[in-house]
């Protein structure tokens, strides 16, 4: 049994085939072109091609069948599509807080924003498809059809990919239209926002799956009529491939973003908004709290405010000569705040400043600072879900030893790594011999442990104070969205 599972990121599609008897037989993964990608938002086309050039280099590379297709995607993002369901315009993805203003007017109503929480599960929040429909709506985008439909990322692929509409139902927990108790699309929230259910597409399960069509096959180099199961979103295919949806097991994957997770068997959602709550699969939900500034505040520093001089390397090693005590604090909200504030208008930078800090000094905060909007997560997510007993990481971090011992230090907890470079990817894979039958369950599917971080104990007095001094720029620079 050869399964490929494909992911379309915000940065990237990536492809992997995976067979039960002999693993991982193959990976490619393709950067998005600047004109097809630009964070905050993407050229549907554009992902499509680089998804169709990912799938060939891998199955020519492996030259093997491939039985089913498994999916991901990102979470959180929104596609126009016209009356003939062409598309509107561009991707809007999770980064896009241009609905901020239309988001804080609604998030300073308290009773409109916990009915709203706790019917969804999602904070009032420009990253939600429903706030940027409502936005778009109010606005009177041109690229908004009154007779048109709603789509996302994964939709348009796995159309594009079987000509079939349909939306799994992980993916619509994280739309704000669904409700995350009945798992349904719903009403009053349509109501609310002005949109009827004709224009979304139906949810199904994770598991439910259509045939390659003939067109996609030709290109793929596949076979049609070939099983595709439906996009799964990354957050919870990261779950997935980390083998982490037993409750206690933390996963935390810092990437372009950066998010922690822990698995539930029923929603977890405390009365005041702080963490977020979105349906896994297989009568799990995941109580997660995420952060929108991660990876791309370092590719941001290292790229445009340093210019391409050196590589993530060398910037680790400049970094690590740092003097911790003096580093300058940075605050990495340069694409807004999820949690803990959720404050889509919040922005970030450099505090502390000295006329000695060089590049390694900066680079260092960028790092720390990250660690630290996640450490805040970490904290309101154990009011709401307790203690975990394991801490699994993923995602970009992995390739950085000195961010991943820093990580361990801040938190101070033992910190797993991963030996699959793509968890959620794998994830993908996973999901797909589920559909098919060959796993009864998901969590059947356990990894080999990677390294094990253990923290240094001396630098907790260090990183309790430079947390301190975060916190305190922290509350001294919120906006509240204005």
């Amino acid at each position: 049994m050869n399964v490929l599972a494909v992911e379309v990121s915000t940065s990237s599609a990536k492809a992997m085939v995976y067979s039960v008897n002999k693993g991982i037989r193959g990976v490619c993964s393709i950067p998005y072109r600047n004109s097809v990608n630009d964070v905050v938002s993407q050229d549907p086309e554009g992902v499509y091609r680089t998804l169709i050039e990912c799938v060939r280099n891998v199955v020519e590379q492996v030259n093997c069948p491939i039985d089913v297709i498994g999916l991901g995607s990102t979470w959180h993002s929104l596609l126009f599509l016209d009356r003939h369901r062409k598309p509107m315009g561009r991707i809007k993805t999770w980064a896009n807080t241009e609905a901020a203003p239309t988001a804080y007017r609604y998030r300073k109503n308290e009773e409109l924003k916990l009915w709203f929480y706790h019917k969804t599960g999602c904070m009032v929040h420009s990253i939600y498809p429903v706030w940027k429909y409502i936005h778009a709506r109010k606005n009177q985008y041109q690229e908004l059809d009154p007779e048109g439909y709603l789509s996302s990322q994964p939709e348009y692929v796995f159309e594009r990919m079987t000509g079939e509409l349909a939306v799994s139902v992980s993916i619509a927990s994280g739309t704000g239209f669904m409700n995350i108790h009945t798992l349904e699309w719903d009403q009053e929230i349509l109501d609310f926002a002005g949109l009827k259910e004709s224009r979304l597409a139906p949810i199904y399960d994770l598991e439910h799956t259509a045939r390659l069509g003939d067109e996609a096959a030709r290109e793929m180099g596949l076979k049609p009529g070939t099983p595709v199961v439906l996009p799964g979103p990354d957050g919870a295919l990261n779950q997935v491939g980390a083998g982490a949806l037993d409750e206690g097991v933390m996963t935390m994957s810092v990437g372009t973003s950066g998010a922690i997770r822990l698995a539930t068997g029923i929603p977890l959602l405390p009365r005041q908004p702080s963490t977020w709550c979105y349906y896994a699969s297989e009568g799990k939900w995941l109580a997660g709290a995420a952060i929108s500034g991660a990876g791309n505040c370092v590719e941001w520093f290292a790229k445009k405010a340093n210019l391409g001089k050196v590589n993530y390397g060398t910037l680790d090693d400049l970094a690590a000569g740092t003097v911790r005590e003096d580093a300058p604090v940075f605050l990495p909200f340069l694409y807004g705040e999820r949690c803990p504030g959720w404050d889509d208008g919040r922005t970030g930078g450099f505090f502390n400043l000295k006329a000695q800090h060089g590049v390694g000094d900066f680079h260092y905060s960028i790092l720390e600072g990250i660690l630290f909007n996640l450490y805040q997560c970490y904290i309101a997510l154990l009011e709401v879900g307790g203690t975990p007993r394991e801490i699994r990481i993923s995602g970009g971090i992995e390739n950085s030893p000195l961010w991943l011992h820093m990580a361990a230090d801040i938190f101070q907890r033992d910190i797993y790594t991963s030996r699959i470079e793509h968890a959620s990817t794998m994830g993908a894979a996973v999901a797909a011999l589920k559909a098919v039958g060959v796993l009864e369950n998901m969590n059947e599917f356990q990894p080999e442990p990677g390294e094990r971080i253990i923290p240094d104990e001396q630098m907790s007095k260090i990183y309790k104070a430079r947390f301190e001094r975060y916190l305190d720029w922290y509350r001294k620079t919120g906006n509240g969205g204005e």
